[in-house]
């Protein structure tokens, strides 16, 4: 790989660090921040009844849904003198920055419908110019991508970027909120997670393509025939199992510590953030493994891996004392790699094969449906988690709806594996389909 090719994907990664710093921040805190414990350490005070809590995210996914074949149609038709995608990166970032930082800013210090009603506007407001960044954003990958190697490559270092945003997020927004408040922690990861998004509309030069490739169906024509791509269908199905498991996981960790394990809730964040050490430290063996037993095998082998972690999180405070707990979750590291790196090249593969096929090049539109459905999902996550809560108990006095969040996500990504298990896209054959398609 030349010098400036490289220079030029190392920049595009590391704008999935500021991507990952968004949304993991966003989704660990915003519940704890608006419904915390009735005791806790931070001193918050409930600002929303824990019964509607998960409804404002569902909200928010919902808008977000509906965005993201929107925003993904007219990515793919865009034809400006900076590119495709790279108009939507440079000019969405200020707004989902803006968003964000306005989470951590409720109207009224105390529990009132306002501040769901505000939390609900703001969450849709940051789901929504999200998915106006980062599916044109990762619609780039096969754009600027030569061959298999260059791909896993650049979803390898674009994994370990994400990895270090979850960690920051995780680690670092623990920090902040002890030294300063979650306003101060919202406005520093904020600016910093804005920063890093600007690489990329500043360093990667978008490819021209070619007049006869853009798209001429209509939004709805092309999302059925994303749908209609057997493929895609079989990867989605466990791409969206393993959100599922990984938003319950991020959702319910800053409670099973502070109840199950009887330690302050911002440490929930150094355990997960160990977690992605292990993950970036195994990151690096994970394209030489693709490359060996294929991305279908991989991505099979070590989601069974994670519904095992999943289901043993139950256990907790009982079963698994504290140090057993830790170790556990550090564990979960290893699937993580994994998650963060094979499942971009996949569905850029089969973008990139379906692009061959049909001659329109509808990268943005099957990472667009991706996102559709996988935030749908993790709505549903988002509103089944405190359902459980409330039905089954969340305190140390009965934290059985604590106990249920990780072997239900556990059962899910294991169900997810039987569909998956037709997928039928290999890499000779992709290489196959470029070769004869140049001939």
């Amino acid at each position: 790989m030349k010098h400036n090719r490289f220079f030029m994907i190392l920049m595009y990664s590391l704008g999935y660090l500021g991507i990952s710093v968004f949304t993991q921040t966003a989704v660990k805190w915003y519940q704890y921040y608006y419904t915390p414990p009735q005791f806790n350490m931070q001193g918050l005070k409930i600002l929303v009844p824990i019964s509607l809590i998960g409804f404002s995210m569902i909200v928010a996914r919902m808008f977000d849904g509906i965005s993201d074949p929107i925003v993904a149609y007219y990515s793919d038709k865009l034809n400006t003198k900076m590119g495709r995608r790279i108009p939507f990166v440079l000019f969405g970032s200020p707004v989902l920055m803006i968003s964000f930082i306005m989470i951590w800013f409720p109207p009224v210090p105390e529990v009132s419908i306002i501040n769901f009603i505000y939390l609900t506007f703001v969450l849709s407001l940051f789901f929504v110019s999200f998915t106006a960044v980062v599916a044109p954003y990762l619609a780039l990958i096969p754009e600027i991508t030569k061959n298999a190697k260059e791909r896993i490559t650049l979803t390898m270092m674009q994994g370990i970027t994400q990895i270090i945003g979850v960690m920051v997020a995780e680690a670092g927004s623990g920090i902040l909120i002890g030294i300063f408040n979650f306003k101060i922690m919202g406005i520093i990861l904020g600016i910093f997670a804005f920063i890093t998004l600007m690489l990329t509309p500043i360093f990667v030069k978008e490819e021209k393509i070619e007049e006869e490739n853009i798209p001429t169906v209509g939004m709805f024509t092309s999302i059925k025939m994303t749908l209609t791509n057997a493929d895609f269908m079989y990867y989605l199905t466990a791409a969206t199992a393993l959100w599922f498991g990984i938003n319950t996981l991020t959702i319910a960790m800053p409670y099973i510590t502070e109840v199950l394990l009887k330690t302050p809730a911002e440490e929930s964040g150094f355990m997960i953030a160990g977690a992605f050490v292990v993950a970036v430290l195994f990151s690096f063996f994970v394209p030489k493994l693709t490359l060996l037993y294929g991305k279908k095998k991989l991505l099979m082998v070590f989601s069974i891996m994670f519904a095992g972690i999943l289901a043993l999180t139950g256990l907790f405070g009982t079963v698994f004392n504290k140090t057993v707990s830790i170790i556990i979750v550090l564990l979960a590291g290893i699937p993580f790699s994994v998650f963060f790196v094979v499942p971009n090249a996949m569905i850029a593969d089969i973008a990139e094969l379906d692009g061959i096929k049909t001659g329109q090049r509808r990268e943005g539109m099957f990472f667009g449906v991706q996102g559709f459905v996988i935030k749908i999902v993790i709505g549903i996550s988002s509103l089944v988690t405190p359902l459980l809560f409330k039905i089954f108990g969340y305190s140390a006095e009965n934290p059985l709806g604590l106990q249920l969040c990780g072997p239900l996500a556990g059962s899910i990504v294991l169900l997810s594996l039987i569909v998956f298990s037709k997928y039928s896209l290999t890499e000779k054959e992709l290489e196959k389909y470029k070769l004869d398609s140049k001939k």
